[in-house]
């Protein structure tokens, strides 16, 4: 019995952290040309293989800023790689040239820059997205 109850405990201290591992939603702005992405599309645009939309227009890439738990979380689960590895693959990819590194912008930045900006794509927490946003896809 007192087994039980320590492991309720221990099970009910867990709970507001899960909790606070919510969905990233992938956004852009309504009128941004893409309905909605696979999670390999999502890959391919962040991690520089996607840079241009078919219509031709270059892809605005925005990240969250770099202590951001979104970022971390963000990375963690749509490539499983830290944000060490995460960096050092775009340094790679940087040096030979094929590859611009996002715009870093805060939670309210990136709202902001995607309700102005129809070719950029980001990422938010998905309880933090609005009406003036698409939703391309999600990652958890």
């Amino acid at each position: 019995m007192k087994t039980i109850l320590v492991l309720a405990i221990l099970c009910l201290s867990l709970m507001p952290s899960l909790a606070a591992s919510g969905e990233i939603a992938v956004v852009a702005n309504k009128n941004n040309p893409l309905a909605a992405l696979s999670k390999q599309q999502i890959v391919d645009i962040f991690m520089g293989r996607t840079k241009f939309y078919s219509t031709g227009q270059r892809i605005v890439l925005l990240d969250q800023e770099i202590a951001s738990p979104a970022r971390r979380d963000f990375y963690q689960n749509l490539v499983n790689k830290t944000l060490n590895e995460i960096n050092s693959y775009r340094a790679r990819l940087l040096f030979s040239g094929r590859f611009a590194l996002p715009k870093e912008v805060s939670d309210d930045e990136m709202i902001k820059w995607l309700e102005k900006d129809s070719n950029a794509i980001g990422y938010i927490e998905a309880d933090k997205v609005n009406d003036s946003l698409k939703v391309l896809g999600y990652v958890d």
